[in-house]
């Protein structure tokens, strides 16, 4: 039979495997867009805040009692699921076409994004000399100036990421055929909260390994 010492060493790292599993697979939803979609199911979100609630107070109770790598620990865990919450509940992704073409009508070459004028200044396609793309870039007037973003190279301004997505052919109303860039813009409130988390959950490792190795 184990004594009681032992089934509270085992009590707590059976709590902690759970709690990291559950972080991973919150990571894993959070980690693409395209699958934040299952927070939105009211189970999801529940469990989500149920599991927010108990670490929070897990931290609360640890920091009374002076257990500092546990307080971080809970409270690294409580922010990556209240980021994964107001992700949930806040985040937004829109995609807007912007035409490279100078006497294409303004509207059609600018937006407006977060109170400010976005407008198209230039748009590049990169090709390989069998006239495959290689890779394509925007660059955007800001109302601070120009940036240049291109594919799996974002642009972050204001809390809104720009992506680009793609191109695709269009033709002025005067008949000329220019492309129109394809952007794909992202709002997460949330993400800074779990980054936060992230990096108290990263603390609460670093401080377990010192004093592992001091004993």
């Amino acid at each position: 039979m184990f004594s009681n010492g032992t089934r509270t060493v085992f009590g707590i790292r059976l709590v902690a495997v759970v709690t990291l599993l559950f972080l991973a697979a919150l990571s894993a939803i959070l980690a693409f867009p395209k699958t934040q979609w299952m927070l939105g199911t009211p189970w999801a979100k529940g469990a989500v805040a149920a599991f927010a609630l108990v670490c929070a107070t897990a931290a609360v109770a640890a920091l009374f009692k002076r257990r500092w790598l546990s307080t971080l620990f809970h409270a690294g865990a409580a922010a990556v699921a209240v980021g994964g919450l107001v992700t949930a509940f806040l985040a937004q992704t829109w995609q807007v076409e912007l035409v490279d073409a100078p006497l294409t009508p303004r509207e059609l070459r600018q937006r407006v994004v977060n109170g400010d004028t976005v407008t198209l200044k230039d748009f590049e396609i990169e090709t390989y000399p069998n006239g495959m793309p290689k890779q394509f870039r925007t660059t955007l007037t800001f109302p601070e100036g120009d940036r240049t973003l291109a594919v799996n190279q974002p642009l972050r301004r204001d809390g809104i990421t720009y992506y680009q997505m793609s191109y695709l052919p269009v033709t002025d109303p005067y008949g000329h055929s220019w492309w129109a860039t394809v952007l794909s813009l992202r709002y997460d409130p949330g993400a800074p909260i779990v980054f936060a988390g992230y990096g108290l959950l990263v603390l609460a490792a670093l401080g377990l390994a010192v004093r592992e190795t001091l004993r």
